[in-house]
């Protein structure tokens, strides 16, 4: 993971606070670690310098303490062997040696090595008077479970004491002892306790005292040790599962993955440890217990490695030992060699640890200071439990792990969110960045969009004028400069008459086209039968005129897809040139102007009764080359007919559906 160099001197002074506050922080830690580890120590050598020799009888309070106060009892006698029933009193055994003289707390390994069953504690207790109030025994730590006595009269207990044993090894027992079971002077209280599988089976100090105290001791005991776990442990599990979503959405995220692994076998590790009943065989359970307790504890120590960079051969070393210790444990169970293994996965946790929090001071890793909070309180829960588990510490000693782990999983939960809101802000400002330069683009666009449009419709009023003109040139112009020179022709003194009939004539020709050209600009596009009136209201004064009778025979038609303003500008010039073809050359007195819808195309048709060809339809002057060329450029066909009762018909086929360019120029050339 990258991170930028520190620039500004603030920044630089604060990752000198941080780094000292950091570091300041570890040394407290590690003193206390040492301060724990030296009281331990020191204590367990008091301890193991003061037991009673086996057989000597304890000493007894020189002044009995008020019938109220809770006494412990520290001091015991022990038996082994006696299972079912309740052991004879010490004195009457014909070997007396048999009951040992041992002090709480007691461990089966310290006397009785890897001995399995029944071991019976006898301690003695004197009482100026009978309490006036119930009382109770409490045993804050046995292992695995036991049974109680107090003068001979058994109490309720809870559970199984024969194989498989209830699993009672971190359950405080409380038991109501009845009033009359108490008497003043000496009163013998006996425990059997019953051992478990692959246990550290022993025995706390006891306590007797009023029942309205003790429960309320165990009550609180019960809540650290037992349903604060559970609910701890229970929201632990969810978290895990949380960051294991999270990990699989984005495989990336290795570290998350990694916690959240963790979480879920903590989580499951603890729960599964604490259960008094398991749900399969008790081999089983133990061993799936231990083999969740492995891999949280790896998958912890790839979580440091990880948070820092990648170390691919530390993971595959964890890998390799999610392996090989559970099929260890399998193989070979036992207390000793458990407790040697978890040693060695704290040292790598510890090294991962330090990892991590080097990565954290070194980069400024945002919300870094939530990780050094979480290994602050792993550090010394971890250092504690492992010197519970080596007997360092008191045996009824509350393991810590249990609390610490989902303080440390909810500070990578944060470190998460943290990661989470920094990317949706992140997120958020390349949005708003992104919105900001599209909008600048879309500006730029829509700003040379108008200008093309400005300049394509510039251009285009240049080309509609460089038409106009050409048409005027062809048309209007030809037909200008055709009376010039009618008239020039009289001046030359060769006796040449002007035609006065053809001058007017033609000065007529190039008025009706130059109107006709105006009106075909102000036709809605696609409007044949417009076209077609216009040229009639235009052009029927001339036609009177001149003699010829003008028949109109025009259906209703449909909009011509190609009959933009150009196209009908053709479509008229060819109209027009056929009608003056049939006024100068046919001597006709009737002329038809028909419109039909043949379905795929319009069909137009000027129809005289005149002379007709009178050279043949191959006869190519200027006119109809003129019109053949305005016809392929609309796509349409011309056709010059003879009708059967005589006369000429010009025929133009216009398309009602878009054709290619080799379709048009296919349907044009029949002309």
């Amino acid at each position: 993971m990258a991170h930028p160099r520190i620039r500004r001197n603030g920044r630089v002074r604060g990752a000198q606070l941080l780094s000292a506050w950091v570091l300041g922080g570890l040394r407290m830690l590690a003193s206390l670690v040492v301060v724990l580890a030296c009281t331990a120590v020191l204590a367990t050598g008091r301890a193991q310098a003061s037991p009673v020799a086996a057989g000597a009888t304890p000493p007894l309070a020189a002044t009995p303490p008020p019938p109220d106060q809770i006494r412990v009892l520290s001091q015991a006698r022990l038996l082994a062997g006696q299972a079912d029933e309740r052991p004879p009193d010490d004195d009457d055994l014909t070997h007396p040696a048999e009951w040992r003289q041992v002090a709480l707390p007691h461990l089966w390994a310290d006397t009785h090595g890897d001995y399995e069953g029944s071991l019976w504690y006898r301690l003695r207790v004197n009482l100026a008077a009978r309490p006036g109030v119930p009382w109770a025994v409490y045993l804050p730590r046995v292992v695995m479970n036991a049974q109680v006595w107090v003068n001979g009269v058994p109490l309720d207990y809870t559970g199984s004491m024969v194989d498989p044993v209830t699993r009672h090894w971190y359950v405080p027992l409380l038991f109501r002892v009845p009033a009359s079971a108490w008497r003043a002077g000496e009163n013998l209280v006996e425990v059997r306790v019953a051992s478990g599988y692959q246990a550290r089976n022993g025995l706390a100090p006891i306590q007797i005292g009023p029942l309205e105290a003790l429960a309320t001791v165990q009550r609180h005991r019960r809540w650290a040790q037992v349903d604060a776990v559970h609910i701890a442990h229970v929201g632990l599990i969810s978290l895990g599962l949380l960051m294991v979503i999270v990990w699989l959405r984005d495989r990336a995220q290795s570290a998350v993955g990694y916690m959240g692994a963790a979480a879920v076998f903590w989580g499951a590790s603890t729960l599964m440890g604490i259960a008094p009943y398991p749900l399969t065989g008790l081999k089983l359970w133990e061993d799936l217990s231990y083999t969740a307790t492995i891999w949280h504890q790896l998958a912890l120590c790839a979580f440091f490695f990880r948070f820092a960079r990648p170390w691919p051969w530390v993971e595959r070393l964890i890998g390799a030992m999610a392996v090989a210790l559970p099929l260890f444990y399998v193989s070979m169970p036992g207390f000793e060699s458990t407790a040697l293994v978890y040693v060695a996965i704290f040292g790598l946790a510890l090294a991962g640890m330090g990892v991590a929090v080097t990565h954290v001071i070194r980069y400024r890793r945002p919300d870094g200071g939530w990780l050094v909070l979480g290994c602050a309180v792993l550090l010394p829960a971890g250092a504690h439990d492992v010197m519970v588990q080596l007997g360092s510490l008191p045996f009824d000693s509350v393991y810590w792990l249990p609390l610490a782990g989902p303080v440390l999983i909810s500070c990578m939960v944060v470190i998460l969110a943290g990661d989470y809101a920094r990317s949706r802000a992140a997120l958020h400002e390349l949005n708003q960045s992104l919105a900001s330069r599209v909008a600048e683009r879309e500006q730029a666009l829509r700003l040379s969009f108008e200008r093309l449009a400005a300049l394509e419709s510039a251009q285009a009023v240049s080309a509609e004028r460089s038409r106009i003109l050409k048409d005027m040139h062809d048309g209007v112009g030809a037909h200008l400069t055709s009376a010039l020179r009618q008239l020039q022709g009289s001046q030359g003194g060769t006796g040449h008459v002007v035609d006065v009939p053809l001058v007017t004539q033609t000065l007529r020709d190039s008025l009706d086209q130059l109107k006709l050209s105006i009106d075909a600009m102000s036709l809605q596009p696609g409007d044949v039968v417009g076209l077609l009136a216009s040229w009639r209201f235009r052009l029927t004064p001339r036609l009177k005129a001149a003699g010829l009778e003008l028949v109109w025979d025009v259906d209703e038609l449909p909009y011509w897809p190609a009959g933009q303003t150009p196209a009908l500008q053709h479509l008229q010039y060819i109209l027009f040139e056929g009608l003056s073809n049939v006024l100068q050359h046919s001597g006709a007195t009737r002329l038809v102007l028909s419109a039909r819808d043949m379905g795929d195309h319009l069909r137009l048709s000027l129809i005289d009764n005149g002379r007709g060809w009178t050279q043949g339809p191959t006869q190519r002057g200027q006119g109809l080359q003129t019109m053949r060329g305005r016809a392929g450029m609309i796509g349409a066909r011309l056709e010059f007919l003879t009708p059967g009762q005589g006369g000429l018909e010009l025929r133009l086929s216009l398309p009602l559906h878009e054709a290619s360019d080799a379709g048009r120029s296919g349907l044009s050339s029949a002309a």
